[in-house]
């Protein structure tokens, strides 16, 4: 049977949570924390990092963590054995015991439940905002994600045609073939969006503070991003939400 929506997720579908794995977990932290306004604590082996009070991430060490060095992307769901279920059904690994994933495309993403109760607002400067696949295979994507949890795409807009992930009718994600830009060794993944309130600062603060420029700030759909490279290399956006709302 084909998933809907309400499978695993009595409420919308949104990124709640990441995970960094680092070669160097103490120096990206510290990155995080000048850039992001972070406070890090360390719990159990990890650093965690909350944004005004609230924890948003996790970073680990690549020596001691199960996975690729990189940022990884949990999605918040209800039903956590039903959204894994959902995931096997659809072509997908279960690649843990940990709730990380892997679609039919063999991209990694994590699965957290039971999902927080959020109310509806703008997320706050640090916080996770959005999240976007980057595939090679839009198709194969769009059947994945459908069929495990009943996402749909919205058509494509702009040059690169960037879509956004809905469920309930409301965007919460983005998806976006593979740019020219991108190496052709890089492999698909799942980017994470952090919110900012002034994009241009926050570039000029990342490059300063030892971060890389993949992309200087660009009006997409949901605001102005800048993607940049980690001290440690790991891949990830910033945003100036223009949207009237989005979940946190």
């Amino acid at each position: 049977m084909t998933a809907t929506v309400t499978d695993a997720f009595r409420t919308p579908a949104r990124p709640g949570w990441a995970s960094l794995v680092s070669a160097d977990p103490r120096t990206v932290a510290s990155f995080y924390e000048a850039l992001l306004g972070w406070a890090v604590t360390e719990t159990d082996g990890r650093l965690i990092a909350s944004a005004e009070g609230t924890p948003v991430a996790d970073i680990s060490d690549i020596a001691t963590a199960d996975g690729p060095p990189g940022w990884l992307v949990h999605f918040d769901v209800d039903e956590l054995d039903t959204a894994l279920t959902a995931v096997s059904k659809a072509a997908g690994t279960v690649t843990g015991g940990s709730a990380v994933v892997t679609d039919s495309n063999g991209t990694r993403f994590a699965l957290r439940a039971p999902a927080p109760q959020h109310r509806e607002r703008r997320p706050a400067p640090g916080t996770l905002a959005w999240a976007e696949l980057i595939t090679d295979d839009v198709d194969t994507s769009a059947a994945f994600y459908r069929g495990a949890f009943g996402w749909e795409l919205t058509e494509p807009s702009g040059p690169l045609g960037r879509r956004e992930w809905q469920a309930y009718g409301r965007s919460f994600s983005g998806l976006l073939p593979r740019p020219p830009a991108m190496p052709a060794e890089t492999p698909a993944y799942w980017d994470v969006y952090f919110a900012v309130d002034d994009i241009e600062v926050a570039a000029k603060a990342a490059t300063e503070h030892g971060g890389t420029l993949l992309m200087p700030p660009t009006p997409v759909g949901i605001g102005t991003i800048a993607v940049f490279l980690d001290p440690a290399g790991a891949v990830f956006t910033l945003v100036q939400l223009t949207i009237e709302e989005a979940a946190v």
